[in-house]
């Protein structure tokens, strides 16, 4: 309703100028926030209404306005689109994986004596940066130059290291359905109780970026994560409005 409001003061009248300017707003309002937000606002407001009929007499907008909205808004991309997942990698304590790092794989090497603090420290960093380009995996426990040195953890460690990211997950903005992030605890050869710890995360198909709660955000690029701020934030953005148009 809020969008609707700022498309008439904005765009008043009938026909082109008027109506399907307003109705475009609206459109480039639901890619914004995505498939599922506007599809259940739309439902909410025809059930809050009584009918479409009842809405569209409500908000003075024509019943064929309001199909061609919901058949746009169905037309969009689900907000995640899952990227491939492989829960048989093999990984063998003190030899090079199968895999390499690039765009949607980053290895993290566990250092000190709390991996459950070494994930939580940067995971949301992770997180974000994969959410804002084209997801991807974070492995803890593979070096740089993909040798397996895995994290030795307990049946609590897994947990705390659970909690901990879904912790992180609560301060992401906007919010993360947190099931759209997997934790996968792939176990390593020839290590006692050794595990490479894999967090998977979805591609959004959002116009929108994710920030943390202070307002950062990251992105992937060449394989790597980077901080986006200032005039690079803003190119970044614009670059993203123009490559979807």
């Amino acid at each position: 309703m809020e969008v609707l409001e700022a498309a008439r003061s904005e765009y008043r009248g009938c026909g082109r100028e008027g109506t399907g300017y307003r109705n475009n707003v609206i459109i480039m309002w639901g890619g914004i926030v995505g498939k599922s937000r506007a599809l259940s606002d739309l439902e909410s407001l025809i059930h809050a209404a009584g009918s479409r009929k009842l809405l569209s007499e409500d908000i003075q907008l024509s019943e064929y306005s309001l199909k061609l909205l919901e058949k746009r808004f169905k037309a969009l991309p689900d907000k995640f689109e899952s990227t491939n997942v492989n829960e048989n990698y093999k990984f063998i304590e003190g030899e090079k994986c199968q895999l390499e790092e690039d765009t949607t794989h980053e290895f993290k090497e566990v250092k000190g004596h709390s991996p459950i603090k070494s994930i939580q420290n940067v995971v949301d960093e992770y997180i974000i940066a994969f959410l804002n380009s084209s997801g991807g995996s974070i492995f803890w426990g593979i070096c740089d130059d993909t040798t397996v040195k895995s994290i030795s953890l307990c049946a609590a460690q897994k947990d705390d290291i659970r909690k901990a990211i879904n912790s992180k997950l609560r301060t992401l903005e906007p919010q993360i359905d947190p099931t759209q992030i997997g934790v996968i605890f792939h176990h390593v050869a020839n290590s006692d109780d050794g595990y490479v710890v894999e967090v998977t995360v979805p591609k959004s198909n959002s116009d929108g970026l994710f920030f943390n709660s202070s307002g950062n955000t990251w992105v992937r690029l060449n394989g790597c994560k980077q901080k986006l701020q200032g005039l690079a934030l803003q190119d970044y953005i614009i670059k993203r409005v123009r490559n979807d148009n």
